[in-house]
């Protein structure tokens, strides 16, 4: 039961912390796309896509530090 437990630890770390890099890359792919495009409209579009990637690394976040993942 402990190396269960322990196996599945490393698994909830393992993806948060993919799941963090993954927004991460989103997040700097976003700004390579606002310096690049005029249009603004695509970059209105763009910020709301920020706003909410904000908010899932957030939650993210939020969600690793009270299950005690570092």
């Amino acid at each position: 039961m402990i190396l269960f437990k322990l196996h599945q630890e490393d698994m909830l770390s393992f993806y948060f912390n993919r799941s963090l890099r993954l927004e991460d890359n989103l997040m700097k792919k976003y700004e390579l796309f606002i310096k690049t495009t005029k249009d603004n409209t695509i970059k209105d579009m763009i910020n709301d896509f920020k706003k909410n990637n904000r908010e899932h690394i957030k939650d993210l976040n939020d969600k690793m530090k009270s299950l005690g993942i570092l």
